[in-house]
């Protein structure tokens, strides 16, 4: 997985971490509609699982952990 910048720290990510090792802030958002997660480096304006629109604040919401959730773009 491509490295990205920690949205809250900017610190640069290995890319498969799921917390920043700078801020321990989590890696991964979840739609507060539907619960599909997906990695913040995607920034999607829209949940890929239900169409919700996602608002800037939304999509900057990051949960600790996502168990049994499958996320977007990791294998």
């Amino acid at each position: 997985m491509n490295a990205f910048t920690c949205p809250k720290c900017g610190e640069l990510t290995g890319g498969n971490e799921k917390f920043c090792v700078e801020c321990g802030q989590s890696l991964n958002v979840v739609c507060p509609e539907c619960g599909e997660g997906w990695r913040f480096m995607f920034e999607y304006k829209f949940c890929p699982g239900c169409g919700h629109q996602m608002k800037s604040a939304e999509a900057k919401t990051t949960v600790p952990e996502m168990k049994g959730q499958k996320v977007k773009g990791k294998k």
